[in-house]
């Protein structure tokens, strides 16, 4: 298992993944927007040959927002999240940034559970901001990491 740069290469592949994650998955053309976006960086971790997942952020002067962080079914609970979330965190400290945000589906459990075990904090919410079937929607959760 490895963790390199996410790259304008490897976008048809993180759409799938997204797509696969998210009820409304982001198009091919969302991640080169951000991928040649200056403020925008991404990691992606492989085992082997595969592509497992990736993490997508900002970064705005001593601050940075996790932007999307998807890992493949298969490869879910496995520790892979958790890697990719350190090597991040390694980067962000040696850049001096000093906090970490993102935000959260109410509905998602799963991420909320994975983000308060690695330190982040619930800083408040953001009414109906995902959309979900039928026309329905769920809050955001705002979390923040400070990053010592």
């Amino acid at each position: 298992m490895y963790v390199t740069s996410l790259t304008l290469n490897n976008c048809a592949q993180a759409t799938q993944l997204h797509r696969a994650c998210f009820y409304k998955g982001w198009t091919e053309k969302d991640f080169q927007d951000f991928l040649r976006d200056p403020l925008v960086f991404g990691l992606k971790i492989q085992k082997e040959d595969t592509f497992c997942g990736y993490i997508l952020w900002r970064e705005i002067d001593h601050e940075a927002e996790i932007l999307t962080l998807v890992i493949a079914p298969p490869f879910q609970r496995k520790g892979l999240g958790n890697h990719l979330l350190k090597a991040l965190l390694t980067y962000l400290k040696e850049k001096k940034i000093s906090k970490l945000f993102l935000e959260v589906a109410e509905d998602n459990k799963a991420a909320q559970s994975f983000y308060l075990r690695n330190g982040f904090t619930l800083l408040g919410t953001r009414p109906k901001y995902y959309k979900r079937p039928e026309n329905k929607f769920v809050d955001a959760l705002n979390f923040v990491r400070v990053i010592e």
